[in-house]
């Protein structure tokens, strides 16, 4: 068994799409083993999206994953980190398979519905955030 992170976005949440995403994810095979809400800071929103920094979406994305709160979410299962990915879908709801999360909930490739990890080591990185284990201050 592997773990990976899932973090429902601000829109989905507000929307009430949280429960029906988690109860997929759960019928998907995947066994949730937790959950945060939390609205994360701008501070870090940046340590998060760490990766993105310098790209032309990066503070567009900073600001939309802080409108609001997020669910973070822990899941477990075989080869999770890449079941998730191809779970969820491509990035662009447009893009992404129709029986996919962010086909069903995303609104468009800048508010889709979740985030998932891409690599153990960003799983680590990202569940941090929502967990309590990560610095709450950008590292100068």
């Amino acid at each position: 068994m592997e773990r990976t992170f899932l973090m429902v976005k601000p829109r989905a949440v507000s929307e009430g799409l949280t429960g029906p995403i988690l109860a997929e994810l759960e019928a998907g095979g995947f066994r949730i083993v937790g959950l945060a809400s939390r609205r994360l800071t701008s501070d870090e929103a940046h340590i998060f999206y760490d990766v993105h920094v310098g790209k032309p979406f990066f503070e567009t994305l900073v600001e939309f994953v802080t409108s609001g709160m997020t669910v973070g979410v822990l899941l477990e299962a075989p080869d999770a980190v890449t079941a998730l990915r191809a779970f969820i879908g491509a990035t662009d709801p447009a893009k992404a398979a129709p029986d996919t999360i962010r086909a069903k909930y995303g609104k468009s490739l800048t508010q889709n519905a979740v985030h998932a990890s891409d690599a153990p080591e960003r799983v680590t990185h990202e569940s941090a955030i929502h967990f309590g284990d990560c610095p709450r201050t950008i590292a100068g």
